[in-house]
């Protein structure tokens, strides 16, 4: 078996994805949307995704040269907020560590970078900055240190995550971009408002 059939098969995809590939880039791209999770060994492998008020954690092992990036977006304010809230990001981000954890078993190895959480025209509750305040306090909690961010403002951004060696590129996006982005998003918080949150995963 070649060393990228090995690679290949620590790739995990979880929730709706574009794969292709970028000849200017000379790799094969991952786009994922909010409720997405990658993970991948692939040096060749690059993830993209784009944010608004949404948070992208990407999440790396310098070591075992694997990395995986989420993008979630918190239940809006309404009753019982922390405790749904908190669930739900919980959730998220149980997912991509026990992928990682599942490849590597080393915790102590793993870093983070984060993206994302702004404020835009069209979420009129805070929850760019509740996405990022979560997600900064649960990273703490878990011991994982947070090698860089790029968060708040208001602005869209597009990230590219590498995930073999950890390096994340950003730019902001224009409007018309932008409005795709903040239409899915809106979109998706009124699915989150109908839907039960998954949950049940531990950690180890």
């Amino acid at each position: 078996m070649t060393q990228r059939a090995l690679r290949a098969r620590h790739e995990s995809v979880q929730g709706a994805a574009n794969r292709y590939h970028d000849q200017r880039l000379g790799a094969e791209v991952i786009n994922i949307v909010v409720g997405g999770c990658v993970v991948s060994a692939d040096p060749e492998v690059i993830i993209t995704t784009t944010l608004g008020s949404c948070v992208a954690a990407c999440v790396f092992d310098p070591v075992a040269s694997i990395g995986g990036m989420n993008h979630f977006l918190l239940p809006d304010s309404g009753t019982d907020t922390l405790s749904v809230s908190s669930r739900y990001g919980s959730a998220a981000m149980e997912q991509l560590i026990n992928r990682m954890l599942s490849v590597t078993g080393r915790r102590d190895r793993l870093r983070a970078k984060v993206f994302g959480g702004a404020s835009v025209n069209a979420m009129k509750s805070a929850v760019g900055q509740r996405n990022v305040e979560f997600v900064m306090d649960y990273l703490a909690t878990e011991g994982i240190p947070t090698m860089s961010w790029d968060v708040g403002g208001g602005a869209a951004r597009a990230v590219r995550f590498y995930p073999a060696s950890g390096r994340t590129q950003r730019r902001l996006i224009g409007d018309d971009q932008a409005r795709d982005v903040l239409r899915s998003e809106a979109s998706f918080m009124e699915h989150l408002r109908s839907s039960e949150i998954d949950g049940g995963v531990e950690l180890f």
